[in-house]
């Protein structure tokens, strides 16, 4: 699987959510942290991969600020 590297360049954190209505908080992707984005968006969620910064475990999300991510 081909996965693109995003950075969150919106300037601020943003929620991660565990599934695409945005229901449960699962984490944050902190400003300027990268990512990778699993698919493309999805009715304007992205789904997303991440390292967590405390524990450097990957995770997978969902977020709604999809502008706030750019193509590193």
């Amino acid at each position: 699987m081909n996965l693109m590297r995003f950075v969150n360049s919106s300037g601020r954190e943003l929620t991660v959510y565990s599934d695409s209505k945005l229901s449960i908080k699962v984490g944050m992707l902190y400003r300027d942290s990268a990512c990778y984005c699993v698919c493309d968006a999805l009715e304007d969620v992205v789904a997303v991969m991440y390292k967590v910064s405390s524990n450097g475990v990957h995770k997978v999300g969902f977020t709604d600020y999809v502008d706030g991510v750019q193509m590193d």
